[in-house]
């Protein structure tokens, strides 16, 4: 009976450690490291070609998701109204979907409004993004391709952030933007 009471106890102080974590990482005005977004060129799902470094000069939002994720899909329509709201001024909202079935993801978006461009994600793209062991996950890519904030996961708080942190960044020009 003891063991299980410590592995109980072991397991709720992983798990509180593990949320804090989580919290720390979606909150806050600044992603702490500034570094170059990894390049990528992948066809969007109507067959175009998007290659990131292409997008300099732009604020890009990456939005890690997948069909079967119930916060990507709640997460959506905040997207869609953020391209719509923020295109004029510089932004580019990019679903990178992870689905292995690209049926599947085709019949979601036919039931789904989109005005951003999707793409599959490749194995060497999610790597280089650091695994994406989370979803949603977005990045957000000041107009010199520098990522400048992550958020994991979806909340009215971390959408307020994202809004906030996307005004921020298309108020710099592209020569100034973000850290040395």
């Amino acid at each position: 009976m003891a063991s299980v009471r410590g592995r109980g106890w072991a397991f709720g102080v992983c798990l509180l450690l593990a949320g804090g974590w989580l919290l720390a990482c979606s909150q806050g005005p600044e992603h702490k490291e500034v570094r170059q977004a990894p390049d990528f060129s992948l066809p969007t799902v109507d067959g175009r070609m998007i290659r990131l470094s292409d997008l300099r000069g732009k604020v890009v939002l990456l939005d890690f998701w997948a069909t079967w994720c119930p916060p990507c899909r709640v997460a959506i329509p905040h997207l869609v109204e953020l391209q719509r709201r923020y295109r004029k001024d510089g932004l580019v909202v990019i679903g990178m979907n992870l689905d292995q079935d690209p049926d599947e993801l085709m019949g979601f978006m036919r039931r789904t409004e989109f005005n951003y461009p999707v793409v599959m994600v490749d194995e060497g793209t999610r790597k280089a993004f650091g695994g994406v062991p989370t979803i949603p996950q977005v990045f957000l890519i000041d107009r010199k391709g520098r990522i400048r904030k992550k958020y994991l996961g979806y909340s009215r708080e971390i959408a307020e952030n994202i809004d906030r942190m996307i005004q921020h960044l298309l108020q710099e020009p592209a020569e100034e933007s973000g850290e040395p």
